[in-house]
Formats: structure tokens, C-alpha cells, sequence
């Protein structure tokens, strides 16, 4: 059976940098789904990415910072997911986006397609701070029809294979995914 061509790719960026934390399960949750023409993939290395300073945001950039860029720039769009850290999003997250940000004329993220998705027992707003640090960016802000996934009702020790995970990811996926006008 041949596969559909691929004809939109959304890079997830977790803003959790531990290995077996729910965001980061809420990321394979979202590998794991099988949209027809649609990609998805994860990017790993926030933990490489140093805190953003304009003295080392140079022309060349550092080869984590390009390789970051690089990569969001050949990303039809992008799935951000962070876990709830003092009422906001993970720092890991942010330092991200902030680099992401920039060159202010050239940034990858400006006019990207970008929605996200919170994890905790609280959101504490943390899904209003992600979109406005969204809107600041540039970003095209993508409302994600669950944005706050409540680790009250979510399985944590399996939050990959839990319905309301898969819910909200699909969800999120197919808002970042509109169907190509000149296929329908």
C-alpha cells in the first residue's frame, strides 16, 4: 500500500526537558498519530540551546541555535507543549521561542503557524502566557481546541496512550492542518 506524499510537516517543540515527564509523553502522543499527508516530528537538543543573549546571537549563529532555526523555518508549522512551571510556561520553552524570535527581520517563527498545549494540575493561565508570547513573537497563533491538559484527569504514568492526550493532540494537529484548497 503506498503512502499519501506528505504535504504538511509540524515539528513539536517539548518544553519539558525530562525524559519521562507527561509533556514530553503528550510529544510521542502526537509522533504517534497518523494524519494522511501529514508529518510530524520532534525536535530534541532544547537542553543544548544557551540562555538567549544578544552578544551570542551572531551572524553565522551558534550551530544549536542554526540547526533550531533551520529547522522550524522547513516546518509547515509547529505544536509547542509545555508543562505548567510557577503559573507560566517551562523557561526551556520560552529561551526557545526567544531565539526563535529573531532576527527580528528574518525570524523563523514570524507568520509560522503555531499552537500549544499545556500540561499540569493548574494551568494558572499558563495557556494565555504561551499566546502572548506567541503573538509577540510573530508567530500566526493557532487556538488549540484543548489547550490545558489537567494532570488530575490525565494518566500521567501513561499520558501517551490516555483518550483525552490523544483528544486534544489530534485536535491540535488537525487545527494546524487545514486541508490544501486545491486538493478539496
Amino acid at each position: 500500500m503506498s503512502q499519501a506524499p506528505v504535504r504538511h510537516r509540524t515539528l513539536v517543540l517539548s518544553g519539558s526537558l525530562r525524559t519521562g515527564a507527561v509533556t514530553t509523553q503528550v510529544a510521542h502522543a502526537a509522533l504517534a498519530q497518523e494524519l494522511t499527508g501529514h508529518e510530524v516530528v520532534l525536535h530534541t537538543g532544547l537542553d543544548q540551546l544557551p540562555l538567549y543573549n544578544e552578544d551570542l546571537d551572531t551572524d553565522p549563529a551558534l550551530p544549536v541555535v542554526a540547526a533550531l532555526r533551520a529547522q522550524v523555518a522547513s516546518a509547515d508549522s509547529l505544536l509547542v507543549l509545555s508543562p505548567v512551571n510557577n503559573a507560566s510556561i517551562s523557561a526551556a520553552l520560552k529561551n526557545a521561542l526567544d531565539w526563535l524570535s529573531r532576527p527580528r527581520n528574518d525570524a523563523p517563527l514570524a507568520g509560522k503557524p503555531v499552537t500549544g498545549l499545556v500540561t499540569g494540575y493548574h494551568s494558572h493561565g499558563a495557556e494565555d502566557h504561551l499566546e502572548a508570547i506567541l503573538h509577540a513573537t510573530g508567530a500566526l497563533s493557532v487556538p488549540a481546541p484543548i489547550p490545558v491538559l489537567n494532570l488530575r484527569t490525565v494518566n500521567g504514568n501513561q499520558a501517551a496512550y490516555d483518550p483525552r492526550v490523544i483528544t486534544a493532540v489530534t485536535q491540535a494537529l488537525a487545527a494546524l492542518h487545514l486541508p490544501d484548497p486545491a486538493v478539496a
